[in-house]
């Protein structure tokens, strides 16, 4: 083994020492509790590879012991690459290293640092159960969100037609909205709700045979809906994440992972802000095996997922809860120097943090603020942008991404706003939002959308790149593919509408799918052989004299076919997501059908070639004419260095930018603009889906109001926009949400009291 100032004195030889906070983090015995609170910016996934490698190089630890989890596929592979790269030069230096002794450098060549598990706690759920199944059993098989959606669809609510009860249809509505007039409910909504409410069972431990179902007809049906759901799983050998989740945790309570376990020496976790109560106790059952040691790495004031089931108060409060499980306390650490952001930027995040004071109560107890690096510049100012209206807006924002990246820059009091020379590009900057959708739900234009045509009018142009401005099914490309589709398998439309479990919203989109393919297939633009490809199709006939179609063919070979005469399909960016789709959602099919995604032409036996076209058509293009399933954040895990990204903010979690503009009020020109988005007076669905379950969970019923914990979640998403930057933050918005506006708004300086502590004291620069 080496010292502890041989680890770091190799890490030196090719990035800046840590800080006496980081290595504190780092450092600390291989059997201490850590509770690492790190702010943003502060090099927490630096933190936890060094501390993983310590223990392996200066502790002695077999690399197999070490188990390390985080929030996202993308999230992992960065901790993977980071082990992985930063051990190999580290162990190179240290063979280089004359202060290194031949024993010592025997050690090193033995070690494997392959052999450190890391990946989302999904991923390790997988892994177990199917690394140590139970003799004689197989291993279950992962199904992703497009089949479980799909399913829940087709078996949950499709299922003795639920989705056409009254009682189920009043009761998900008041989950979803307490408008008289809902947006976005149809049926896939009601879809997404069902399977929230199957995923917060076991998300938040429910115990079911609580939740009241006899007295109440709507309650029976959810609960039917689930049952349904699971059946069809376990009969195909399947698991979505909740049940393998919940089976890893069943199994490491009744003894039955110690093959596994007893080889474990400690477990880290990273984003642990967005960790649920089933994965808490994965986690305590995992550390219970290795005496305790579980380091937890996060940050509460960056806790956006709890419509996910993230539970903000198990991470707030994990050093009680830690005490409470193993009888000692975790080590606190905080990590406040921030390495990502200007000296001005740290300075408005710290103000951003504090404003409410109300939300401090909801903050780990005695949390510093943040510092900003030692090398950090004084940087720009922050920078606001409001004008009278959004179009205006939208001209003089892309005038200023313009002029910073294909032109001589953009001046503001106290510097210049300009692409870096070398290597830089519009890709360095990203317009954040609440939502990126493009229009409204009365259908008016948005800031993205205005902001896209904007830009796209300037010479030369930028492009933007937004896959989830429009719902998927009414993006042009998708209406023109699913159309095609529609024409090549059931050109007469003839068993599309006898298909059962297809909703009469799936109907209207099919309709209008199928003109939007006619219109373009016999405009003048029209690819050339297109109408004879479809025909083909459409003709298909294996029995016919002299003309050879084979009996069966797969939906892909038509799809990529197809895809030829829709090139932005795949030399477009955002093409290539709504391309994905697709292929997904015809991947659940054929997982899910008996058909797996294969069409009959059989003449003898019409009816098996009519039941195979109607199983593409209703699991493949319902469930996305239906808004089931859509682009995820998964679907977009690099972003095109030659276009402006709009996100969400919860997208940009983990992201930054040079240039970060976040949207901050172009939405809220009057009082009635939706007060959900700026001044709750009322929680959200996802409030709602608390207090409906968590009272028959070890959670119990939460401690805050819905509108208290609608306040917290917005100042939360706001402090993580605002913290992404990394030069400049520009704060944009119509006039009347400027700090002291008439326009209440989180984000510009309110409070939940209804005090704009910015109105008098404007901590950016008006532009």
């Amino acid at each position: 083994m080496i010292s502890i100032d041989d680890l770091h004195r190799a890490l030196g030889s090719f990035r800046p020492v840590l800080d006496a906070q980081q290595r504190s983090a780092v450092d600390a015995a291989p059997t201490t509790a850590l509770f690492i609170v790190a702010g943003p910016g502060t090099g927490k996934t630096a933190s936890l590879t060094l501390r993983i490698l310590k223990l392996v190089l200066v502790d002695g630890m077999a690399p197999r012991g070490i188990l390390a989890t985080t929030f996202t596929k993308k999230a992992a592979e960065e901790l993977r690459s980071r082990v992985l790269g930063w051990g190999f030069r580290i162990i190179d230096a240290l063979k280089a290293d004359p202060a290194i002794s031949q024993s010592q450098k025997s050690f090193i060549e033995t070690i494997d640092i392959n052999q450190v598990r890391t990946g989302t706690i999904d991923a390790l759920c997988e892994q177990l159960l199917r690394e140590f199944r139970n003799p004689g059993t197989q291993s279950p098989v992962l199904v992703d969100e497009f089949v479980s959606k799909t399913l829940m669809l087709r078996e949950g609510l499709f299922g003795s037609r639920r989705d056409q009860d009254p009682s189920l249809d009043s009761f998900l509505l008041d989950l979803h909205s307490e408008s008289a007039k809902p947006y976005n409910y149809h049926v896939g909504t009601k879809a997404k709700l069902v399977k929230e409410i199957w995923e917060r069972r076991f998300q938040d431990q429910v115990v079911w045979s609580q939740f009241p179902t006899g007295s109440a007809p709507a309650r029976q049906l959810v609960s039917d809906a689930h049952q349904s759901y699971e059946t069809a799983l376990r009969l195909a050998g399947l698991v979505d994440f909740s049940l393998l989740e919940n089976e890893v945790l069943l199994r490491l309570r009744a003894g039955q992972l110690k093959d596994f376990t007893e080889e474990l020496k400690v477990v880290l976790v990273d984003e642990y802000q967005d960790t649920n109560l089933m994965q808490e106790q994965i986690y305590f059952q995992l550390a219970a095996a290795c005496s305790g040691s579980l380091a937890v790495v996060g940050d509460d004031d960056q806790s956006l997922y709890r419509f996910r089931g993230a539970t903000v108060d198990l991470f707030r409060d994990f050093p009680l809860r830690y005490r409470n499980q193993f009888g000692r306390s975790p080590s606190t650490v905080f990590l406040t120097n921030n390495y990502r952001s200007s000296q001005r930027i740290v300075s408005f995040v710290n103000a951003y943090a504090s404003l409410d004071l109300t939300y401090q109560a909801v903050r780990v107890a005695s949390k510093p603020a943040l510092i900003h690096g030692p090398s950090a510049t004084a940087g720009l100012p922050v920078v606001g942008m409001f004008r009278n209206t959004v179009k205006e807006l939208a001209e003089d924002l892309a005038l200023l991404v313009h002029a910073a990246f294909r032109g001589l820059g953009y001046s503001i009091p106290g510097g210049r706003i300009q692409a870096n020379a070398t290597g830089g590009d519009v890709g360095d900057c990203a317009l954040l939002c609440s939502s990126p959708a493009e229009f409204s739900a009365s259908g008016k234009p948005r800031l993205p959308l205005l902001l896209r045509q904007e830009l796209a009018s300037l010479t030369p142009a930028i492009q933007v790149f937004n896959p989830r401005g429009e719902d998927t099914s009414t993006v042009d490309v998708v209406e023109r593919l699913g159309g095609l589709l529609l024409e090549c398998l059931d050109p007469n439309n003839s068993l599309s509408t006898q298909t059962s479990g297809v909703s009469q919203e799936a109907q209207t989109v099919f309709a209008n799918w199928r003109q939007k393919a006619i219109d373009f297939a016999s405009s003048a633009s029209a690819p050339p052989g297109l109408v004879a490809y479809a025909q083909g199709w459409a003709n298909r006939d294996s029995g016919r004299v002299g003309y050879e179609w084979p009996r069966i063919t797969t939906a892909i070979e038509l799809v990529y076919g197809l895809v030829h005469y829709l090139p932005e399909l795949h030399n477009d960016p955002e093409g290539q997501v709504y391309l994905e789709v697709f292929m997904r959602q015809l991947s659940a099919c054929q997982q899910l059908g008996k058909f797996e995604g294969r069409i009959i032409a059989d003449p003898a036996n019409t009816g098996l070639s009519e039941a195979s076209i109607k199983e593409l058509v209703r699991d493949f293009l319902a469930p996305i004419a239906e808004g089931v399933v859509d682009v995820n954040e998964e679907m977009m895990e690099t972003f095109p260095r030659d276009r402006l990204s709009i996100l969400s903010i919860h997208q940009s979690k983990g992201l930054e930018f040079p240039l970060t503009i976040v949207d901050v009020g172009s939405d809220f020109k009057d009082l009635r603009a939706p007060a959900f988005k700026r001044m709750p007076t009322a929680g959200s669905a996802s409030h709602r889906m608390e207090d409906l379950l968590r009272q028959h969970s070890p959670l119990g019923v939460p401690a805050r109001t819905q509108t208290d914990r609608a306040f917290d979640d917005l100042f939360r998403q706001f402090f993580v926009a605002f913290s992404r930057p990394q030069d400049v933050l520009l704060l944009v918005g119509v006039t009347p949400t400027q700090p002291g506006g008439r326009v209440p708004n989180v984000a510009t300086g309110w409070d939940r009291n209804g005090v704009c502590r910015w109105a008098n004291n404007l901590p950016f620069v008006m532009i």
